[in-house]
């Protein structure tokens, strides 16, 4: 019960430190509350994360390869 207690703590206190993160930096990638709450998991916090594998190395390095040729241009995505 305390462990849920304090879960539910460190996400309102997190929500709050992303919140003023994000209002004082500069463009970039946004902070989110899993940046500053300790009590996540390994797994929690990879959730969103992309798996790099054999399969998909190489259409990335073919991406990679005709950006840099500029076959195709890189737009910054706007988060």
């Amino acid at each position: 019960m305390t462990e849920g207690r304090d879960r539910f703590a460190w996400s309102l206190a997190s929500s709050m430190m992303a919140l003023i993160a994000n209002c004082h930096k500069d463009k970039g990638k946004a902070l989110t509350p899993d940046d500053f709450n300790p009590t996540l998991t390994k797994e929690e916090r990879m959730r969103d994360a992309i798996l790099i594998t054999d399969e998909n190395v190489e259409l990335m390095r073919d991406e990679f390869k005709k950006a840099m040729e500029g076959k195709i241009t890189l737009i910054p995505v706007q988060e």
